[in-house]
């Protein structure tokens, strides 16, 4: 009997993970940093080399780099609003989080009343003059944010209609359970400014499998742990879809928060409890997705000297652009530079030949010259270097047994082996070596939910 396979594919902010799996069981996987690996080469290379085991469906979690969200690198989208709600961006928003330029903000009388029925009719008028200085500006997509328009659309259908007549993309915002506008706002305005990014990288993916599976076949998760074609999946939700799928397909079965530690973060992920907005750097949006914790201790905290003039760790991620200092590039001390010479973040697949020597040096060299201005008077490196593993050991397990929901916790992700000490002593945490159960997570709730539809 032939073998069927499924294809879960985790696309982050800077790796990418694949799976191959067969009977809920990896057969092939592989991760990239994409950094220095191309998404599309690398995956059509991975599928190539493993075309003897031809999967019928593929399911991809797909999230943009952070950066990405800011309009200024994705382009400015105009924001038309009912009068007297132009400003809402600045009075709900955060002033160094824009999602859009003051010039592009414009308003039309209309009102819809809270009970739905119209107050003050739309006028085509208003509209037609606000697109001529779209056309004029060369400014494509347009948010409408019509007060109400949740309870009767009648003026958003008619403004949408006639601003893509007009040869604009036009955005309104999901129809939710929230009854919070700005929350419906704000993620339509975030999804605007990142469609045609995140358009290009998806198309990235469907290129990369064309050949190897039909189009039909292929679907995107979303927040909820839901699939969907490529066509209909949408920007925001895709930020959780990974972490959702973890806590479904890892945390539920087992009735257990999921701690997950990757490469790009340490996310403390609930079974059970599900939030309805996120508290983004843009303010509140409308995304459905399973509680998901950011732990104070991340993998690419920055490491300096405290108030106090001992070492600590800052509050804020290096990222891997250009990544710790043991890659050869980063010029800032990172907790994951701790463990530079550690057997088991040296083996991990798509770091194993990115070590550089002179990196991990010039680390040492860092951590040795803050220590001469620290008040810590030993200042032997390997001593040095040990107190900090074991100060972030402690705080991650601290943290997350304070968090947790339930008194079950799984520990899995590629960082897993590297901080297992940690928990070895809690008789009700799990520690799954398996570095690559984002990218199985994605295949196996993408798979359940399809066999639920059939």
């Amino acid at each position: 009997m032939q073998s069927s396979f499924l294809l879960g594919v985790s696309v982050g902010e800077s790796f990418a993970e694949y799976s191959l799996m067969s009977d809920s069981k990896p057969v092939a996987q592989k991760r990239v940093y994409l950094s220095r690996e191309n998404l599309k080469q690398s995956l059509s290379q991975f599928m190539t080399e493993h075309a003897d085991k031809k999967p019928q469906h593929a399911f991809i979690s797909l999230r943009l780099p952070k950066k990405l969200l800011d309009y200024n690198l994705s382009g400015a989208v105009a924001h038309i609003t009912t009068e007297g709600f132009e400003h809402w961006l600045d009075v709900c928003g955060d002033a160094n989080h824009k999602l859009t330029s003051k010039d592009l903000l414009f308003s039309v009388r209309e009102r819809i009343l809270a009970d739905g029925k119209v107050d003050v009719a739309l006028q085509e008028e208003e509209l037609d003059a606000i697109a001529a200085k779209l056309q004029l500006i060369e400014c494509k997509k347009v948010c409408l944010h019509f007060l109400h328009s949740s309870l009767n659309p009648v003026h958003q259908e008619k403004a949408r209609l006639f601003l893509q007549k007009k040869g604009l993309d036009v955005f309104t915002p999901e129809k939710t359970d929230t009854p919070d506008e700005v929350a419906r706002w704000n993620k339509n305005a975030l999804n605007a400014t990142i469609a045609g990014v995140y358009a290009d990288r998806k198309e990235e993916i469907l290129k990369a499998l064309e050949g190897f599976l039909d189009a039909g076949h292929i679907y995107f998760l979303d927040s909820v742990g839901k699939i969907h074609s490529g066509e209909s999946s949408g920007q925001v939700d895709s930020l959780f879809s990974a972490a959702t799928a973890l806590g479904l397909s890892v945390g539920v079965p087992a009735k257990a928060s999921v701690l997950y530690l990757g490469l790009e973060n340490f996310l403390l992920i609930s079974s059970g409890t599900w939030n309805s907005s996120w508290s983004s750097p843009w303010g509140p949006l409308a995304v459905n997705h399973l509680q998901t914790k950011m732990l104070g201790i991340q993998p690419t905290l920055g490491i300096h000297l405290n108030e106090f003039g001992r070492f600590d760790f800052t509050t804020h991620q290096e990222g891997w652009e250009p990544g710790p200092m043991f890659l050869g590039r980063g010029q800032k001390l990172s907790l994951l530079d701790l463990w530079s010479e550690n057997a088991k973040l040296t083996k991990l697949q798509g770091l194993e030949d990115r070590f550089s020597a002179q990196g991990i040096q010039r680390a040492k060299n860092s951590l040795f010259a803050i220590s001469k201005i620290s008040r810590t008077r030993d200042n032997d490196l390997n001593h040095i270097t040990k107190e900090m593993q074991s100060l972030s050991m402690q705080r991650l397990a601290m943290e997350a047994f304070m968090l947790r929901e339930t008194e079950k916790m799984i520990v899995t992700g590629p960082l897993a082996s590297v901080f297992a000490n940690a928990f070895k002593k809690d008789p009700h945490t799990v520690i799954e070596t398996q570095e690559f159960s984002e990218s199985q997570a994605i295949a196996l709730r993408g798979y359940q939910v399809l066999q639920e539809t059939l």
